[in-house]
């Protein structure tokens, strides 16, 4: 059974809840760090002086066909530390070519053929998903401008990146907003952690520095 990778259901608690474009304020307190996902080492947290924030998560992906000869697009963005490739967490989607874009639909046990389909349009690099190749190009996900991207590269590997900004304050209230508005949140930063908490102060990211990173 294919399940939703964790990576979605992080961005449905921190990054989604907002509404409407707006502008983006300089952050009062500045990081310059990269952060890991504490658990998820694959998933990262780039803090920039210009009070940007890219979160990227690495994973895996597979081009096949189903039984029909559909075009089949697989991806992991679990652990993919696992020795074993049958313990990987895939998430299966139908592709196909609508005009200038590739649509996604889930298949899975979990979710309807007509559920959440995923707009992609070809940014850079080449148009491979249905290839059946393994290949280097960017995917645009959802409309222009929005925030998140796909990376597939011809090793296998694909990072699911998304472009944010972030607003800290020295009260320790700090702001994430992305294409679909902003969301408030309390912050802890000590030594190498910064942990993020809703506004009832229930821990929702906690983050660890990554070493060797300037």
């Amino acid at each position: 059974m294919y399940k939703v990778t964790g990576m979605v259901i992080i961005l449905a608690m921190i990054f989604l809840p907002g509404c409407a474009k707006q502008k983006y304020p300089p952050s009062e307190v500045i990081f310059e760090d990269v952060y890991y996902f504490e658990g998820m080492e694959n998933m990262e947290f780039d803090f920039r002086a210009d009070s940007t924030l890219t979160v990227s998560q690495k994973g895996i992906y597979e081009l096949k066909e189903n039984g029909e000869g559909d075009p089949v697009v697989r991806i992991c963005l679990d652990d993919i530390s696992r020795e074993l490739p049958e313990d990987y967490n895939f998430t299966e989607y139908l592709a196909h070519r609508e005009g200038g874009h590739i649509i996604l639909t889930f298949t899975s046990e979990e979710f309807s053929l007509d559920t959440n389909p995923m707009k992609l349009t070809p940014l850079s690099g080449k148009d491979g998903l249905l290839s059946g190749k393994q290949f280097d190009g960017t995917y645009q996900i959802g409309e222009d401008g929005d925030s998140y991207q796909y990376i597939f590269k011809e090793d296998g590997t694909v990072v699911l990146q998304v472009k944010e900004y972030y607003d800290a304050r020295k009260d320790g209230n700090i702001t994430l907003a992305d294409h679909a508005g902003r969301t408030k949140y309390v912050y802890e930063a000590s030594g190498d952690t910064l942990v993020i908490k809703n506004r009832k102060g229930e821990p929702v990211l906690n983050l660890v520095k990554k070493a060797g990173v300037d």
